[in-house]
């Protein structure tokens, strides 16, 4: 049994017995063209975000414009309850506007936080980040403009860091929950589109992370995840360097579930001689194997700092009932 379907059993289990959630939202609910118990029903999809940040964020993702994956209402998250997003949203929301509290949770994993930075007005974190300039030269997919969350290169969630060697760090964020790729090859986009031809000139450019004598083909980045990897490595290559001048540093995180094991399938051919693990070979394919880092969620969730910020409690005591692998 693959973790997508233990998650499945698990979020129907906590559906059916949780009081955070209304009884008509009990139900099953319509997902694409089917009816599944581990989904909310399509008007209930809000509940899909804890109480304490649901209003806020529903509002900002409407303010900022930035699209909730497989909605199917507007203004409303997903309504599956195996939602990455969602999860992601969950996780990092309550931490907003808690700057100190976001800092004590990083720590652990990056020792020279000094203190966060607003990345957007005065919010320590965003989602859905796309850099303003365009540095990978995507084509919008979906109209005419870029949008955040869909068509183009989004960064999961995004958050900045004066180091104690006086650098401002941007951390962007790709987080994990259920998803596992199979080793399909991925060059051409449904429109037709070259996934080669529009990331090669950054590929072998001057700034390019990867280390091209041991991977010198950018053909053998086009399965799943590594042309994800490779695009959001390329933009945090380029970012670093011509982006924002106030950033110092950019490192891409993923933050994933240890459970997930299908996740770190080798996918390319080619690189399944380099190892066995997705994220080991994607280190190895790195200039700098420091620019990647890999996060266990449930290393992360053990570094909530309730102790010490009693205001995350109700929040921590949700998510470990919903997210049992969290316990």
């Amino acid at each position: 049994m693959n973790f997508l379907t233990v998650e499945k059993k698990r979020q129907l289990a906590w559906k059916l017995k949780t009081k955070t959630l209304p009884r008509e939202a009990k139900v099953p609910g319509l997902y694409y063209s089917r009816l599944f118990p581990f989904c909310l029903p399509l008007e209930h999809a809000a509940f899909n975000l804890y109480q304490g940040i649901r209003d806020e964020t529903l509002a900002l993702f409407e303010r900022e414009r930035i699209l909730w994956h497989t909605s199917a209402l507007p203004g409303l998250p997903s309504n599956h309850l195996c939602s990455s997003q969602v999860f992601c949203v969950n996780s990092l929301a309550p931490f907003l506007h808690q700057p100190e509290a976001l800092a004590e949770l990083l720590r652990p994993f990056f020792p020279d936080i000094v203190h966060m930075l607003p990345v957007e007005e005065d919010r320590f974190v965003t989602w859905e980040w796309v850099d303003p300039d365009n540095l990978l030269g995507e084509q919008p997919k979906l109209g005419t403009e870029r949008h955040r969350g869909a068509g183009n290169t989004s960064i999961d969630a995004i958050v900045l860091y004066e180091s104690s060697g006086g650098y401002n760090v941007l951390l962007m964020i790709e987080w994990k929950y259920s998803e596992s790729y199979a080793s399909v090859y991925q060059r051409f986009r449904s429109d037709g589109s070259d996934r080669a031809e529009t990331y090669r000139e950054l590929f072998y450019g001057p700034l390019t992370p990867i280390n091209l004598d041991t991977a010198p083909r950018i053909e053998d980045f086009l399965w799943q995840p590594f042309e994800q990897l490779m695009r959001q490595q390329l933009l945090a290559a380029q970012f670093r360097e011509v982006g924002d001048p106030g950033i110092d540093q950019v490192r891409l995180v993923h933050i994933v579930v240890s459970e997930n094991r299908p996740l770190r399938a080798v996918t390319s051919p080619r690189f399944r001689e380099l190892g066995n693990d997705a994220y080991a070979v994607w280190k190895s394919l790195l200039v700098d194997p420091d620019d990647f880092i890999l996060i266990n969620t449930e290393d992360l969730f053990r570094a909530v700092p309730a102790d010490h910020f009693p205001v995350l409690e109700p929040w921590l005591n949700y998510m470990r009932a919903r997210y049992a692998f969290l316990k």
